[in-house]
């Protein structure tokens, strides 16, 4: 009877034992079947919106570099939304070394609203050759650029045959210092476009396991600046011009791409992305022109990856090679989000 009843004992553990072993499998079997994709939308966040009340921070290092010859004018050429050249006219090597750090907040206010603001803070670099001469500039900047905030909705959820919309709109102020408003422009860099903008665009993204495909469109809004200051050129011959105000031409922009899980915390993702700006006017001694050569054409080809450090953690990385002459040679970016 002893031996019976210890028989049955040791049978009771053992099969607890195993049920327990069962359900633990199943757990984590529930698990890494979910995982995939979060780990598929770990890289790109502008696809995927907070759940309500959810909270994140995230810390976006970008270093871009740029590498191009350009022209500048008598008294002043526009060559990218950033940048303004002030000089006589002839041509310059230009090396742009660009450092920025975004610091975003996002907050859940529903499981498909969602708003956030982006903080950046900017550090530049540039060696400037003048071609006839050899002389070489070297100017370099830190301050705050221009901080953003941002609404996203989704109107429609991801079904077995549609894909999922998200909408967002941006407002980007002008903090960074202005390039219209240099002090010294020998001397002196932005660390923001000097103009306020609104963006507005329109995402879809679609699961199909392993993958999910992701692409998108938005149209901003540069709206104009009023500068009233006089710009001189770089001799005493060059006269000065009175600029009253930048119109800033609009920028299309259009994206693509799919990301894929090779495990159940890394994934791979692959972007095409291109913006299209259209021509930038200007206000100055009382006429209006246009400025010759300010349409930019930008298109960047992305590489990243994603590494779920946890649950609510994750480490995502990219480089984006230029594939025309006014987009940067390459950029290198590393973004790790972190949610509450």
């Amino acid at each position: 009877m002893k031996k019976s009843l210890i028989f049955l004992f040791l049978l009771s553990v053992f099969a607890s034992t195993v049920l327990a072993s069962s359900e633990e499998e199943a757990k984590e079997a529930i698990k890494k079947e979910s995982q995939p994709e979060e780990v598929l939308t770990q890289f790109e966040r502008d696809y995927v919106l907070l759940k309500k009340k959810q909270i994140e921070i995230e810390n976006t290092f970008n270093y871009t570099y740029y590498s191009a010859n350009q022209i500048y004018l008598n008294s002043f050429a526009i060559l990218n939304p950033v940048f303004l050249t002030l000089g006589r006219f002839g041509i310059e090597r230009a090396r742009r070394h660009i450092f920025i750090d975004n610091i975003s907040l996002r907050y859940g206010l529903l499981n498909n609203l969602q708003i956030e603001t982006t903080f950046p803070f900017i550090y530049r670099y540039e060696l400037l050759t003048v071609a006839e001469t050899g002389v070489e500039t070297r100017k370099e900047k830190i301050g705050i650029g221009d901080i953003s905030f941002a609404v996203s909705f989704q109107p429609i959820r991801e079904t077995a045959r549609m894909p999922a919309v998200i909408t967002n709109l941006t407002y980007k102020s002008k903090t960074g210092k202005s390039p219209f408003k240099l002090d010294d422009p020998k001397k002196d860099l932005p660390t923001g476009s000097g103009y306020e903008s609104v963006k507005f665009g329109v995402s879809l993204v679609k699961s199909l396991d392993p993958v999910v495909v992701f692409g998108g469109m938005s149209y901003s809004y540069n709206i104009p600046t009023t500068v009233n200051r006089f710009i001189c050129g770089g001799t005493e011959t060059s006269g000065c011009a009175y600029l009253e105000k930048v119109y800033p031409g609009d920028t299309l922009s259009i994206n693509f791409g799919f990301a894929y899980a090779l495990s159940y915390n890394f994934s791979m993702s692959f972007q095409f992305a291109q913006d299209y700006t259209f021509h930038t006017k200007v206000l100055a001694n009382g006429i209006k022109n246009q400025v010759i050569n300010s349409t930019l054409n930008s298109a960047l080809l992305k590489v990243g990856v994603g590494w779920a450090l946890s649950s609510k953690s994750s480490l995502n990385m990219g480089v984006s090679l230029g594939l025309t002459t006014d987009a940067p040679d390459y950029v290198v970016e590393i973004r790790v989000p972190y949610r509450f």
